[in-house]
């Protein structure tokens, strides 16, 4: 659960209209005849990871909301199935995605902080087992059934077609133009305008000292998360879970994450403010693209 110093949500293409391309907006990847690998399931998010909101959000799709359209498009491709002579199977719905910031500040979950370590944890059970049906499902696809879902890899390797694409058009059909440049900025250089508060660096110094206390000298959670002997071991060995556990020890004694919430979120809203028609535009975006999605699932 490393934090990049520059972190950012995979955009979801608002203002394109296709973005297989993109981690969680996209077609699952057809593999057919391959077997299904195993997928584990890591804990569901915490009450605190929930309440962590910031203005961007308003804006950008969740993982919920992925899962929303996901299921949308999923829909969608089964009478287009159908008509092409080929069953279609939806995946099950998953009602425990994670938060939109749940790893935003570093590990904050003492669960996740002691059974992972700094290690990327697994999804959620629910976003688990449909990840695992996917993968089920590619793998019985015969490539016949694979070009119709979508479209002739053979010829396109780059490019993704057939009846995925025919759904996640219908869904855009009418989702106006947006910036979504302008969000990528606003969560980019929010993040780096809060590192630079003053209220957030005094923080940042109490957790450092609560850190030296237990023998710990990274500057800042940033430099703990991205210790590179973390990425040597595909499991967290017993210093990085200690280091880990003591950093959202030390995160909650100080208020650190509440802190540079605020300060986070303070510059994200004036951020907004200063351009209102474009974020008007990109919450339009948004809110037309889930409506169509939830109006397919009924």
């Amino acid at each position: 659960m490393s934090v990049s110093r520059k972190p950012r949500r995979a955009g979801t293409c608002l203002v394109t209209g296709f973005c297989a391309l993109l981690v969680g907006c996209g077609p699952p990847g057809a593999a057919p005849g391959h077997p299904a690998p195993a997928v584990p399931a890591g804990p569901a998010a915490s009450g605190r990871t929930r309440a962590l909101l910031l203005p961007y959000d308003r804006y950008e799709l969740a993982p919920a909301d992925v899962l929303t359209i996901e299921s949308a498009e999923d829909a969608l491709m089964v009478p287009c199935m159908r008509a092409r002579g080929w069953t279609w199977k939806p995946l099950p719905r998953a009602a425990d995605a994670d938060p939109p910031n749940r790893s935003r500040y570093g590990v904050i979950e003492p669960d996740v902080a002691e059974r992972y370590g700094y290690h990327q944890p697994p999804p959620p059970p629910g976003v688990a087992r449909r990840t695992a049906a996917e993968h089920a499902r590619n793998a019985e696809l015969t490539q016949a059934e694979a070009d119709a879902a979508f479209g002739r890899a053979t010829e396109h390797p780059d490019s993704v077609g057939g009846c995925w694409k025919t759904a996640h058009d219908r869904l855009r059909r009418h989702v106006p133009a947006s910036d979504h440049a302008l969000l990528d900025e606003l969560t980019l250089r929010s993040f780096d305008a809060s590192l630079e508060n003053s209220q957030v660096r005094r923080e940042l110094a109490l957790w450092n000292s609560c850190m030296k206390r237990s023998g710990f000298a990274y500057a800042t959670p940033l430099d703990a998360a991205d210790d590179s002997a973390w990425g040597k071991t595909r499991r967290p060995a017993r210093r990085e879970v200690l280091i880990a556990t003591t950093d959202v020890r030390c995160k909650k004694s100080t208020g650190l994450v509440d802190e540079w919430r605020r300060a986070e979120a303070a510059w994200q809203q004036d951020f907004v403010d200063r351009h209102p028609k474009a974020f008007r535009a990109l919450a339009r975006a948004k809110e037309v693209w889930l409506q169509a999605a939830r109006a397919a699932l009924h």
